[in-house]
């Protein structure tokens, strides 16, 4: 997992709980990376995992929940971080459906390293896209809340029903958005 993602949830979990709290988290978790995490460099997802479930553990927020607040919480530091991505659209689809065939070979071509999910589309009508994502690590919940997040950046309700999921069984999480 790139850097980037462990600095955000730090960020993430000391606007929460503090940063004090952050660091009892923290030191709470057996990690394998014993360095800051750096945004450019990679580290085990393992202690993402760590931190993840310590900070459940410490809040009392339910991991879909705190996954889905999280990923509320990227989106709009990424587009500040990431302009060029975001600006050259006006609506949440067209940038929904840039992820794997724009951001994605960027991403690659920054970090050759960077393991991504991967991301299928069906576009079965001009409001509304079939979103595919498959992921080893079966974040879905962090992916339902990037596109909240998605939704809330670009002023525009998107309703979302998951038809398939990895964390019941599925080889992919199956997203259908309405956009309006």
């Amino acid at each position: 997992m790139k850097g980037i993602v462990f600095n955000l949830l730090e960020e993430f979990i000391t606007s929460m709980l503090g940063e004090e709290k952050y660091e009892e988290i923290v030191a709470g978790c057996d990690l394998k990376t014993k360095e800051p995490f750096v945004g450019p460099g990679t580290y085990p997802d393992e202690d993402l995992f760590a931190i993840v479930g310590k900070t459940v553990a410490v809040s009392g927020i339910a991991l879909p929940d705190a996954l889905r607040g999280f990923g509320r919480f990227c989106f709009p530091r990424l587009a500040e971080k990431f302009p060029v991505f975001v600006t050259a659209h006006n609506h949440p689809k067209p940038f929904l459906k840039s992820v794997e065939t724009v951001i994605h070979v960027e991403v690659k071509k920054l970090y050759p390293d960077a393991v991504l999910p991967s991301f299928t589309y069906d576009n079965p009508a001009p409001d509304r896209l079939i979103m595919r994502y498959s992921s080893k690590r079966r974040l879905c919940h962090l992916m339902e809340g990037l596109i909240d997040g998605v939704a809330e950046y670009y002023k525009t309700p998107i309703r979302r029903r998951q038809t398939k999921c990895l964390l019941e069984g599925g080889n992919e999480c199956e997203f259908e958005l309405s956009f309006g």
